[in-house]
């Protein structure tokens, strides 16, 4: 009696995975697959063109899909390049217009310091100092004005491509 072993859960478990390996193989063999479609009532050549058919019409959905994709990444591309463009120039339009603000104040400081030079009088040298700054707050009032108005005209040039860009990409098609 000891020569015989009593079978273990593992050989159990080997002989049950063994079993199941052969069923599977069994069960996706061609014939045995042509067999449940019959039996189902389904003719295996026109199961083949349906499989077909919804492979295609996926194929040509993917690609749709695909082409939608690529046009709004190129429209958010564009967006993206015509944004930076008109940052581009708008920020240059308010350093041009920044230096020729800071180039006419030079400019009309050094006249005050050669007409400083030139005075002859306390009366004088009071009205030419009252006369010059009530010349630069009204010079300096209105570049500030040019400049508040050119950046608020920046602004609106940089946001708007991508402001039509959510425009047209919220409108259907």
């Amino acid at each position: 009696m000891a020569d015989k072993q009593k079978p273990t859960a593992a050989d159990a478990s080997s002989r049950a995975f063994g079993d199941m390996e052969d069923t599977f193989k069994e069960v996706l063999e061609p014939e045995s697959i042509a067999r449940a479609q019959a039996a189902m009532g389904l003719d295996p050549e026109k199961f083949q063109e349906m499989v077909s058919n919804l492979a295609e019409r996926a194929v040509a959905q993917s690609r749709q899909a695909y082409q939608v994709l690529k046009a709004n990444s190129d429209e958010a591309t564009r967006a993206v390049e015509s944004t930076l463009e008109n940052v581009h120039s708008g920020s240059l339009s308010l350093s041009k217009q920044a230096i020729e603000a800071l180039r006419t104040n030079a400019d009309l400081g050094f006249a005050h310091l050669e007409k400083l030079g030139r005075v002859k009088s306390v009366a004088e040298l009071v009205e030419l100092q009252t006369s010059y700054f009530r010349q630069q707050t009204e010079l300096l009032n209105g570049q500030l004005q040019n400049l508040q108005s050119l950046s608020r005209t920046v602004a609106q040039e940089v946001v708007r491509p991508g402001k039509e860009a959510v425009e047209r990409a919220g409108k259907p098609k």
